[in-house]
């Protein structure tokens, strides 16, 4: 361990997380680790010939709360401390933020120790759409294309649901996707943005004042989009999550949301439903 050395992740490192989540069996691309680095602060710990054993990341909403991910270890030099290393790392640079992740069953037990514990579950739903048909209507909904004159007003309806605003995280997955945003009565009460991601399309985030709404929603994303589609949805979103089961598009796994702090403050009628990643929640 003394060996070790922790320090900033650089853009030279990219290569070398990606090996790691390779490694694990985790759907990332080069590109989505771009992104999630350009948005937040990452630390590696190496051995001494500087190859990285380690990375984890954090993601800052301001000075009250952090989401923190992409925590993820060398195969074979698990059961060393780097784990605990790499989190000692990214609590210090928090400071007194409230952090939240999403805890793989491996590192749950890490995460208990630095003071994390469990609030609720998010569901995996991961295929291909067996059909785009919309089954349920909402009734006095109107949906239109998502454009950037459209990212200030979302932004602030969004923070009302997320809790705080994060804005630059919905620029950065707008300018390399697209999105749908619903209205009622001439105000916003849901949209849902898409992009490439992993094995093909992650929507999310997706935010609606009822699930009902949300299925409307991600179905207009989905017949623009083919192949693989992903979204990670609170377990507690049954109807959401039935639709995603009936048109194949089906739970794979159930990770535990856990957090060191307070929780975000839920400020709206409108409730996010779908993740932008289980790293950036």
């Amino acid at each position: 361990m003394t060996e070790m050395s922790t320090r900033r992740m650089q853009k030279e490192d990219l290569a070398e997380g990606l090996r790691l989540t390779q490694a694990q069996s985790w759907a990332y691309r080069l590109e989505d680790w771009l992104l999630h680095f350009h948005l937040g602060r990452g630390w590696v710990v190496c051995d001494p010939g500087g190859r990285v054993l380690g990375t984890a990341f954090w993601w800052p909403y301001g000075d009250q709360f952090a989401t923190v991910g992409l925590v993820v270890v060398d195969p074979h030099q698990q059961g060393k401390g780097i784990g605990r290393r790499l989190m000692n790392a990214v609590m210090e640079d928090a400071g007194a933020r409230s952090l939240q992740l999403v805890s793989t069953r491996a590192g749950r037990r890490l995460y208990e120790q630095c003071g994390f514990r469990e609030q609720g579950a998010i569901c995996q739903h991961l295929g291909a759409a067996t059909t785009t048909t919309l089954p349920l209507k909402t009734g006095g909904a109107s949906l239109s294309a998502v454009t950037s004159a459209d990212l200030e007003t979302i932004a602030q309806w969004d923070a009302m649901a997320f809790g705080t605003g994060r804005t630059s995280v919905l620029a950065a997955v707008l300018a390399g996707g697209e999105g749908v945003v619903a209205t009622r009565h001439g105000r916003l009460a849901g949209y849902a943005l898409a992009r490439d991601a992993g094995r093909g399309t992650t929507i999310g985030p997706v935010v609606a004042e009822d699930e009902t709404l949300a299925i409307e929603i991600v179905t207009r994303l989905i017949q623009r989009r083919s192949g693989i589609m992903r979204l990670d949805v609170p377990e507690d979103a049954t109807v959401l999550r039935g639709w995603l089961e009936s048109i194949g598009i089906a739970c794979v796994d159930t990770a535990a949301v856990m957090i060191r702090g307070t929780s975000l403050p839920r400020r709206s009628a409108a409730r996010v439903l779908g993740l932008v990643s289980q790293a950036l929640t």
